[in-house]
Parts: C-alpha cells; structure tokens; sequence
C-alpha cells in the first residue's frame, strides 16, 4: 500500500508535500493534502489511489474504500487499488459491489484497448467495402473481410465502452454515513424500512430528488435512502440535497 508514482497536472511542490506527510504518518494531514490537489486539478486515479492509502491508514475504511473505487473508474488497471479495496472488505467488512460480468473482462483487457482495437478494425472494415463498391468490380472476399472486420470492430467498441468503470459505474453509489442508513418504502423518515444498510454499502442511483434518492440494491430491493448519507463513486457527480 504504498504511495503511487503519478503523473499528473498537480503541481510539483503541493504533490511531494503530500507525499511526505504520509511518509510521516501524518495520515490525516497527507488524506487533506491530496483532497487539495484533486479540488485544483482534474481527476486522478493515482491521487485518488493515494487519498485511500491516507485514509486506510487514518482509520476511515469506508472513506478510503470510497477512493479506491474512485481510483477504478479512472483506471481500471490499478490493480494497487484493487487489492487494496479487497483487503479492506476481507479485514474491515467494508461491503464490496457485486460481481459483474464487466468484472471480468477487466480482469483480462483494458477497456481502452478495446474501444481502441474495435475503432481500428471497424474503419479498417468500412475502408474495405468502400474500395469494392467504388471500384465497381466484384471483389466479394475483400467485401466478406472488410464486413466480418467491422462486426467484429464494433462487437470489440461495444464491449469495451460498455464495460468502462465510468459508464459502467455511472450509476453507483456508497453509503457513506458512519451510522449507515435504511432503505425505506418511501421518501419520509417513519415510512417503513426494507433494509438496514451499513456503512460502506454499494447500490444504484435510480432517481435522486432533493433530500432523498431511490435506489436500487444489488438483490434487486428498491427504495428511499436519505441523499446526504449517500456518496457517487464517480467523480464529480453530486447527489441533489
């Protein structure tokens, strides 16, 4: 769990004062320091990646939890990030999301990769039945290659973009209250509880409106929760209050 390498738009200075301060065990201080370089900067998975050291080292599980999915979504190929958010559900029974078939494909590719390959061969594809309906001459195997090349691009786009954290995720959530929060059968605050949900709890967002926001667990169970015990795990994204 050591502090990442980053490349990243922070500035030197702000950066290795960060850095030293955890090297310090000033835990609180370095997790303050980094939240600094995100709030002047653009997203970071290495920041975020460190912010969830500082706060694991801090005592504050379900907040460092909360980074490393962060540091996910910007990078599915931390796997730093991704241990470590294993181990903190192993050892601190902060509640892991649950299992995705997009899971797996993270665990063999980068879903960059293949957006990237899936542009290539789908242009390649479209490059190759243009050539034969330009040229006007009967060229079927080049028309059969370039067509199965641009299903096949487009298959690998679609499965790259679909399983990318940030679209992936869009929707996920995290209950972020020490005391967790209950899922309840409507927006008020003695309607009726269909789950007690501890602190660090994963769930969907389905519709945020003002102090509270319908959601959706991974069983299926849907219902209010409070918006201010809530957190996205996306960067950026603000739940109404």
């Amino acid at each position: 769990m050591s502090v990442a390498a980053m490349a990243c738009a922070a500035e030197p200075a702000g950066l290795a004062a960060a850095n030293e301060q955890f090297a310090a065990g000033k835990y609180m201080e370095a997790a303050t320091a980094y939240e600094a370089l995100l709030n002047d900067g653009p997203p970071s998975a290495e920041l975020y990646f460190n912010l969830g050291n500082a706060l694991e080292r801090a005592d504050q599980p379900v907040k460092a939890a909360l980074n490393y999915e962060r540091a996910l979504v910007l990078d599915p190929g931390l796997r730093e990030a991704r241990n470590n958010r294993a181990l903190l559900a192993a050892s601190r029974n902060v509640p892991m999301p649950p299992h995705r078939w997009q899971d797996d494909v993270l665990s063999i590719v980068h879903p960059q990769w293949l957006v990237f390959a899936g542009n290539v061969l789908g242009w390649l594809g479209l490059f190759g039945i243009a050539s034969v309906v330009l040229a006007r001459r009967g060229r079927p195997a080049v028309a059969i290659v370039g067509g199965v090349a641009f299903v096949i691009g487009s298959a690998l786009f679609a499965l790259g973009w679909t399983s990318d954290p940030r679209n992936a995720d869009s929707t996920l959530a995290m209950i972020t209250s020490a005391d967790g929060a209950d899922l309840l059968n409507a927006p008020a605050n003695n309607s009726t509880p269909i789950a007690e949900l501890p602190a660090g709890s994963p769930l969907g967002i389905l519709s945020p409106r003002g102090a509270w926001t319908y959601c959706e667990l991974a069983s299926g169970a849907k219902g209010w929760v409070r918006s201010d015990s809530l957190t996205a795990v996306v960067p950026g994204v603000e739940l109404a209050r």
